[in-house]
């Protein structure tokens, strides 16, 4: 065990800057940044004297999917370029992150050797010397059994789930690979599992109207926004955080759509947009809300689609709030429905809550016959009553239509101009083009506000009312429907479900670590096993996780195929390898194809695969279920994913095939989501009135179901005007998604940093004057979490009273703190997302010493 030196806290904003400057100059002088940075790859290289091409694919989170042609020379990855040979040319994009690649992959940041902190060990574990100790290199058998040791130990000492593991997509979101591996680690041996707490919001509101849960489930393939007549870009900037999708966006506005995009920030999306519409930050809903009653209001909806496909004629009790069943009147009563609906793990509640229900299911549903005057069964009235009050058996029941017009006839535009600054016409304009300038589809953004659920209800409701759902140009939401031809299952879930638990959400952690409890039962946490996440850098609340979180943990192992901020605050870090290093299959639902991801280059250092690491852990661990699992090769396991009879009879897809043309369609090009109208409700459904409204995931604390059964609006958590933080910190503080990251990636890639070369804050000369702020000023943002220092760069587009961060910074490329200390962390029991956006700021100028 020989002893390494890595700076104690990754690199300095000093070093970060030279080094950056440094390889960034010898490219220019050499010709080509990727030239420069090959010299830094001694390990990449080998025998092979000819240049080669292979066809690979982009990982990131970003959901593109770019399938990408790498060329390879002397061992070493030189140029990328996309790929043209693609099913539907329509999606053959590559973005500047994906350019950059090459420098991702020889990064001076890389982890190339598991790691041990110095003075740390599983007896004394000295957690006060995280962030200032030095590094020993281990070798692979020493890692693994050291992680596998630590493993066992807690499980002897503290039970099996005192080992908890946070699984994001900062390797790879695959169907073979990096996320899913990391999944399938955690349920293998039935460790806990832990959600990120990221970009769920506003799909728990989508979800409880369609059916389809928390899940990514709910729009049309990209391809489809063409041909849509209003296009509605909803707190999102597309151009920068999605650009391969934004192409079919502007293919629809050439074609006479109206492009609108909804953003206090005049983007990229606004200058290309027919009209923007400048909001107040966080309140977002209430626009929503008031199209809704714009909508009533004008009887713009469409009767027919409500009675036949939504809840409208459905009745409901006014003793419990639930829909009126044949049932509720036999033995047993009314239905006993759960305190909470959904499951704790994505993947495994997205499976159960996507089930159609079959006529004898909806049988049961009473409605109120118009022509008989009588109540009957939902699947024999011809002609149900759409509005109304009524008396069944004794129990007054009212149709959820009427209920929900008289929820929406106080959400009037004048209301909703007084919360959001957009001016009533605007409003009724805005609701007449979505509901009669038809087809039209809502692009949503992540509104990551404390009122994030009540965002994606309303986008549901609109979509319910009007019709804009299931058809060709009408769909609303984030990703459309998962890959159902093949089978990730086992490599989730490969020991099977016995295993599987309740997933304890990160926002949820402090209190679990400061009582020691979790649902009532003793949850002592010894170790934190980050695979492919970075919380230090991604996750709110920077300071407290450094300061409070983490101290608490006796263990932290992170695998990463970068020194990361998490990295820093580990006591184990193990090398993962870049997305071009070895063999793994994309199945991201964004776009209609299946892709082989082919190795490109042999790692660097030596770096492995997640699936890889796990096998070396798995030879340690007492545990025959899954070292079974693990004993089986990377190909079997890849065959087990695609090798399915729906993914041969309908696409012609098996790995043999995918690997011999590396991408294959497995979708339409304009695949239509819901197409045939049917809903996984309860109902069949979609439900704008939610009967059994519930939170993502049982923390054991129940929320207030009355208030959730229709959109009803609340104030953001801490961004808005009333607010007591406001009086302190009266600037809005926004984190914006930039062409230039993707989350906490690309940190160090020089040509990208030569474009990009430091962070700012975004803030309009309005507000920086009577601050004394000028133009390149170092500031100081600030709050009670913490605070950050870097220079401020003016921007007549945004909107005064707020301010911008660039997500995505390293820590230590700030003079001082980081854009993540300043987010909020604060916890809403139904959706429990991190609502980045939804905190208060002050700025001043920065009057300290800063390194050149």
């Amino acid at each position: 065990m020989s002893e390494i030196k890595i700076p104690s806290k990754g690199i300095s904003r000093r070093s970060f800057l030279k080094t950056s400057a440094a390889v960034a100059g010898a490219a220019a002088v050499s010709g080509g940044t990727l030239t420069a940075l090959a010299d830094v790859a001694e390990d990449a290289k080998s025998s092979a004297g000819d240049e080669q091409e292979i066809k690979c694919v982009c990982g990131c989170n970003c959901q593109g999917c770019c399938s990408m042609i790498a060329t390879v020379r002397e061992g070493r990855m030189v140029n990328i370029r996309s790929n043209e040979d693609l099913p539907y040319p329509s999606y053959e994009r590559i973005c500047m992150r994906g350019f950059s690649h090459a420098n991702r992959l020889y990064d001076f940041n890389r982890v190339l050797y598991p790691m041990k902190r110095k003075t740390w060990s599983i007896e004394e574990p000295h957690v006060e010397n995280r962030g200032s100790d030095e590094w020993e290199r281990l070798s692979w058998d020493e890692a693994a059994k050291l992680v596998a040791d630590t493993l066992m130990y807690n499980t002897k000492n503290y039970g099996l789930r005192s080992n908890c593991v946070l699984v994001s997509a900062g390797n790879s979101f695959a169907a073979y690979g990096g996320l899913v591996a990391g999944l399938g680690f955690s349920n293998a041996f039935g460790f806990q599992g832990m959600d990120v707490c990221l970009d769920y919001g506003d799909l728990v509101g989508i979800g409880q109207v369609t059916g389809s849960g928390w899940d990514f489930n709910q729009r049309n393939m990209a391809g489809d926004y063409r041909f849509a007549k209003t296009l509605l870009i909803w707190d999102t900037n597309p151009p920068n955080s999605q650009p391969h999708s934004w192409h079919f966006c502007i293919e629809a506005k050439e074609a006479g759509a109206n492009l609108v995009v909804i953003d206090p920030t005049y983007t990229i999306a606004a200058r290309q947009a027919t009209k923007w519409v400048p909001i107040k930050p966080g309140t977002d809903p209430a626009l929503g809300m008031a199209m809704l009653n714009v909508i009533i209001e004008n009887e713009w909806y469409d009767l027919d689609f409500m009675r036949e496909h939504t809840c409208a004629p459905l009745l409901v009790r006014e003793d419990n709030g639930h829909f009126l069943r044949s049932t509720d009147f036999g033995e047993e009563g009314p239905m006993q429905l759960p305190e909470y609906p959904f499951y704790g793990m994505l993947l495994l509640q997205g499976t159960k809550a996507n089930k159609i229900p079959t006529e004898a299911d909806t049988e049961k549903y009473v409605v109120w016959d118009a022509d008989a005057n009588t109540w009957g069964s939902l699947n024999t009235v011809a002609n149900p009553a759409m509005e109304g009050t009524f008396e069944i058996n004794g129990v007054k029941v009212t149709t959820a239509w009427t209920l929900f017009k008289e929820h929406m006839a106080q959400n009037t535009p004048e209301w909703a101009e007084e919360i959001t600054e957009v001016p009533a016409d605007t409003i009724r304009e805005l609701a007449r083009m979505y509901a009669q300038d038809t087809p039209s589809t809502i692009y949503a953004g992540y509104h990551l506000y404390d009122n994030c659920e009540e965002m994606g209800m309303t986008w549901a409701c609109l979509a319910s009312l009007t019709g804009n759902i299931g058809k060709k140009g009408a769909s609303i939401g984030h990703l459309g429907k998962s890959k159902p031809d093949i089978n990730m299952a086992g490599l989730v879930f490969p020991t099977g479900l016995s295993r599987i638990n309740n997933e304890l959400p990160w926002l949820n952690f402090q209190e679990v670590l400061d009582t020691g409890e979790f649902l009532g039962k003793e949850f002592p946490v010894r170790l934190l096993y980050n695979i492919g996440a970075n919380p230090v850098g991604s996750y709110a609340a920077q300071a407290k996780c450094i300061n409070e979180i983490l101290p608490k943990i006796p263990c932290i192992v992170t695998n990463d195929s970068e020194f990361s901020e998490t990295c820093e605050y580990s006591d184990i870090v193990l090398p993962s390898t870049h997305y071009f290093e070895y063999d793994w299959i994309q199945a991201a639902s964004h776009t209609p194809f299946l892709y082989m991801a082919n190795k490109v280059v042999d790692p660097l250092g030596e770096a492995k695969e997640d699936v890889d690491i796990f096998r070396e852990i798995a030879k340690y661990m007492d545990d025959e279920k899954a070292k079974a699992f693990y004993a089986k090769s990377s190909e079997e396991m890849m065959r087990s994913v695609v090798d399915t009879p729906a993914a041969q009879k309908n696409w012609g897809i098996n790995l043999d095939a995918l690997k011999e043309k590396g991408v294959m369609a497995d979708k339409e090009e304009n695949w239509v989501h819901w197409s045939d109208l049917k809903f996984p409700t309860l109902s069949g459904r979609l439900e704008f009135y939610v009967e059994n409204p519930g939170a993502r995931i049982n923390v054991g604390k129940p929320i207030d179901k009355e208030f959730y059964h229709m959109p009803t609006y609340h104030t953001p958590n801490e961004a808005y005007d009333e607010s007591e933080q406001h009086k302190k910190y009266p600037l809005y503080h926004y984190c914006e998604r930039t062409r230039f990251h993707l989350h906490t990636q690309y940190n160090h890639a020089p040509i990208l940093r030569e474009l990009d070369p430091e962070p700012y804050l975004r803030m309009n000369p309005v507000d920086a004057e009577p601050r004394g702020i000028k133009e390149g000023d170092y500031v100081e943002a600030y709050n009670d979490r913490g605070h950050c220092v870097c220079r401020v760069k003016f921007d007549h587009g945004l909107r005064p009273g707020m301010v911008s961060s660039p997500k995505g910074w390293h820590r230590a490329s700030y003079v001082a703190g980081s854009y993540q200390e300043l987010t909020n962390d604060h916890m809403n029991l139904l959706h429990q997302n991190t609502s980045f956006d939804d905190a208060l700021v002050e700025v001043r100028k920065y009057e300290g010493e800063v390194a050149q």
